[in-house]
């Protein structure tokens, strides 16, 4: 019997109204929450995190926390929950909240409590923050204050414990909210790019001299090691240091001490007060988890890498990852360890994915420790932006080892369209299996131009060229586009001589995706640019390549062996021919390891790699292309006319049948020797179906269609042997298909451009009909356990079945692809074969339909991102409302 599948957590986060409704709320109020509450509970939010802010509890005096009536509002509000289905789960603010615009501070009585707790000796600014420029923070008390604070935050949580115990049972987990708008760390930010350091007090600043002497035995040594012995006061001296290293992006010993002891500091003051709420949340309340709210600082306007070190959570991220991991490792251990095994972690900024990859450590260790963890979006305006939807739910469906979702807020949830239509996704994604091949969630991605200069009558690339794209990307990704991808020209990278790789185009196009939170999938592209329908750029595979291969294996006579020759006499060069795989396929392995290992710091923006398996990056012989007939449509022409081809013709049907006498029994010839068994005329393979229905002609078509099917293997499994690492390990390798949708009906021929193409396989009830050759493909094609690394693209989405227009079915082709992709249990992506369909409403339905059917398409790429920027604003459009539709 399958294992129950255990469904992720999905928590909304209270908003204004709820942190009010605790201090004072009727029925009237409460009954107007419930239409809200139940389309939360409809579409699969399970608990409600609850504000509880001191203020509203007890306004006037510490003593109102020991008093009942003072917690009633609470309670109701509490009530009226449970009575819709929820868990509750309490937010413990002990700093201030910022919820629409109005900040919740702490109560006023409290901050005179902590002045009455002081040495007559200390000022008030003893118990607040102050940063280096002299100005005090009221949004959290200091956690360098002398006054009881962490024994008063011990008895508001006694008084918490003890009036709300009859809700325990339904508390998964109470959320210590320490620093700002909850966050657990010191209030943080820049000031016209310069850090703010709040450990400037007084009271802070006697802390760091004692540690320091401690350290280093005497003051005098101390500042003499950190370079503080100037004329000027030391306090100002250390201010200066730590605003220059953090501009200048250099480090020296004061500055690396100090922000060792800054983080150390707020370590251990965070795991004082888990402690403390461990002793005080016992009984009723041992079963609720003790969570951290831990913010995820993406860079900021000043583009600063730096910045986690001013939270107090990241002292040092200038050191390497190890070094960063193992020291966030010690931080999380021992947090857990003083929340005596309860602690949950809150990663807040998931909507960014640069935030996620800039605090790759942070999660990283979270997985190592096996620490319960959820995410949250830190802006509530996130979620009304698809971007912010999308890393909300990546973040959590690709096997990063979050458990869930905390939505913040729950203003948002009712009030824009699309925040309505992500939520409605929720149910399913709860208890969607990562492994599986669908992720639940539709991508969209835009294929990239061929290269920017295009975009450039002369041919050239300016940065008015990489601003537009910029500005181009920006609103893609704006719409919802999740992805951009772009081919990696070979020749482009490797074509000036063997093993020397200029990557520097990429390289720029990658940092404008990683900054404006775009996936990226490239395409390692070892075919070339041009020749085909729509290409406006020209690159051809290295020119090299020809003459090393020739010059560096005997058995080679002539160029023309490395290349198709087509039924007509006519070569390719767009890509090296299947048969010469033995001799290129180092190239190709040399090539994908360059690019793996000067890419391996961003293999977590890469949504899939794709790997080139013939012309046009598709899998596939050049049947269709024009260097032979150009009259389309039609059925193509044979590509196997190489004397490469027709050695590995005679070494098949050899190693098939052994022995002469075999093969003559088995088709009535009368051959003395293989080297009789020429390679059949292309014109009697396709006369009278005798593709079809003659034995010997489909044995020839079989061993056509097989040699392709090798190769897309033989490249497959290589790419899947070089990106098998931990940074690559999950990255789908992709694999294109081409509708190949003409002639299918065909009465005479049917079929056979596909046939020619080197698709399917042939056999005696061959028809316009589906009898699984599709199926029979993949299946040949992609090794046995290796289907989940797989992701495999069709195009010809957009095209509505046209028997008479070149007996096209390109929507039976569509179909036919689902329904073997989906017995197969491979992801399965789609592709517009041309543009025209985009500027009309037609192939926006046929393309919707490929991804709401069922078995159907996992997402779409669409070709190409200039199409979406011209002067007609169909494309664009139609895009926007598909992405709003289905996404």
């Amino acid at each position: 019997m399958a294992n129950p599948i255990s469904a992720r957590k999905a928590w909304v986060k209270g908003s204004l109204p709820l942190a009010e409704y605790a201090a004072s709320c009727n029925q009237a109020q409460l009954q107007s929450l419930s239409p809200q509450l139940r389309n939360l509970r409809q579409n699969g939010v399970d608990a409600l995190v609850v504000p509880v802010h001191w203020r509203y509890i007890a306004p006037f005096s510490a003593e109102q926390l020991d008093q009942a009536e003072c917690w009633a509002s609470l309670k109701r509000l509490s009530a009226h929950l449970v009575s819709h289905g929820f868990k509750l789960q309490y937010q413990l603010f002990f700093s201030s909240d910022t919820q629409q615009g109005t900040e919740q501070r702490l109560p006023d009585w409290f901050w005179g409590s902590m002045l009455a707790a002081l040495p007559k000796t200390q000022t008030a600014d003893a118990i607040k923050y102050v940063n280096q420029y002299g100005r005090d923070n009221t949004q959290s008390p200091s956690l360098w204050a002398e006054a009881g604070l962490v024994e008063m935050f011990s008895h508001w949580m006694g008084c918490f414990a003890q009036h709300m115990a009859e809700f325990a049972p339904r508390c998964d987990a109470l959320l210590l909210g320490l620093g700002p708008n909850g966050e657990a760390c010191i209030p943080w930010g820049e000031r016209d790019g310069q850090p703010i350091y709040q450990s400037f007090s007084p009271t802070a600043l006697a802390a760091l001299a004692e540690d320091m002497q401690q350290q280093y035995g005497s003051q005098q040594a101390w500042l003499s090691l950190w370079e503080l012995n100037g004329d000027t006061p030391w306090q100002e001296q250390l201010a200066e240091t730590l605003s220059r290293c953090y501009k200048n992006k250099t480090s020296n010993t004061c500055f690396k001490e100090f922000n060792a002891w800054y983080a150390s500091n707020w370590q251990a003051y965070v795991g004082n007060v888990l402690a403390v709420a461990e002793q005080q949340f016992t009984d009723a309340w041992s079963h609720s988890q003790l969570c951290l709210n831990i913010p995820m600082p993406e860079l900021t306007a000043s583009d600063h890498p730096w910045l986690g070190c001013l939270t107090g959570i990241n002292p040092q991220p200038w050191l390497d990852r190890p070094q960063l991991l193992d020291y966030q490792i010690a931080q999380l251990e021992y947090w857990h360890v003083q929340a005596a095994g309860r602690l949950l972690i809150v990663a807040s900024g998931a909507e960014s994915s640069h935030a996620t990859r800039v605090n790759q450590a942070l999660l990283t260790a979270m997985r190592k420790l096996k620490i319960p963890a959820l995410v949250q979006n830190s802006q509530p305006q996130a979620l009304a932006s698809h971007p912010g939807w999308d890393q909300l739910y990546h973040s959590v469906l690709h096997g990063s080892g979050f458990e869930g979702w905390i939505f913040n807020d729950m203003s948002q949830l009712n009030e824009q369209a699309i925040v309505k239509g992500r939520l409605s996704q929720l149910n399913k994604f709860k208890y969607q299996i990562a492994e599986t091949k669908q992720l639940g969630k539709k991508q969209f991605r835009v294929m990239g131009p061929l290269h920017l200069k295009v975009a450039n009558q002369k041919q050239l690339l300016d940065e008015e060229n990489w601003k537009q794209f910029e500005a181009q990307l920006r609103q893609l990704r704006s719409i919802g586009v999740t992805a951009i991808s772009t081919d990696i020209w070979w020749g482009l990278v490797e074509g000036d001589k063997p093993g020397k790789f200029d990557w520097s185009y990429y390289d720029r196009v990658v940092s404008l995706l990683k900054r404006l939170g775009l996936q990226w999938v490239p395409i390692l592209s070892f075919h070339q640019a041009g020749g085909n329908v729509n290409d406006d750029f020209m690159q051809a595979i290295p020119l090299w390549l020809w003459g090393r291969l020739l010059e560096s294996n005997d058995q080679l006579n002539s160029v023309q062996d490395l290349q198709y020759v087509s039924e007509t006499g006519d070569a390719s060069m767009e890509y090296v021919s299947l048969w010469a795989d033995e001799f290129v396929m180092p190239y190709y392995q040399r090539f994908m390891e360059a690019f793996k290992q000067h890419y391996i710091n961003q293999a977590g923006l890469m949504d899939e790699i794709n790997v080139s398996l013939g012309p046009a990056g598709e899998l596939r012989y050049p049947s269709y292309n024009a260097h032979d007939w150009g009259n389309y449509p039609n059925r193509g022409t044979l590509q196997c006319y190489s004397r490469l081809a027709k050695q590995d013709w005679l070494r098949y049907l050899k190693e098939k049948y052994h022995s002469i006498a075999a093969l003559n029994g088995s088709f009535g010839f009368t051959w003395e020797s293989f080297e009789q068994a020429e390679i059949p005329d292309a014109d009697w393979l396709f006369s009278h179906k005798r593709y079809i229905h003659n034995a010997w002609a489909r044995e020839f078509l079989t061993w056509y269609h097989k040699a392709l099917v090798a190769h897309g293997r033989r490249i497959f499994e290589n790419a899947l042997s070089v990106f098998d690492d931990d940074s690559f390990g999950q990255v789908p390798i992709g694999i294109k298909i081409p509708g190949i949708h003409w002639v299918v009906s065909d009465p005479e021929l049917p079929r056979a451009a596909e046939i020619t193409a080197g698709l399917i396989a042939v056999h005696p009830t061959l028809s316009s009909n589906n009898q699984q050759e599709y199926l029979g493909l993949l299946k040949a094609l992609l090794p046995e356990g290796k289907q989940a690394r797989a992701a495999i693209h069709f195009t010809c989405l957009e095209m509505i079945n046209k028997d008479y227009e070149g007996y096209s079915r390109a929507a039976d082709l569509v179909d036919w692809m689902a329904d073997a992709a989906d017995e197969c249990q491979v992801s399965l992506m789609g592709e517009n074969a041309l543009a025209g369909e985009l500027y009309g409403e037609q192939g926006w339905k046929q393309m919707a339909r490929a991804l709401t059917r069922a078995p159907g398409y996992d997402g779409l790429t669409l070709l190409r991102m200039q199409n979406f920027f011209d002067d007609e604003p169909t494309p664009m459009r139609e895009l926007r409302k598909l992405i709003n539709r289905i996404s």
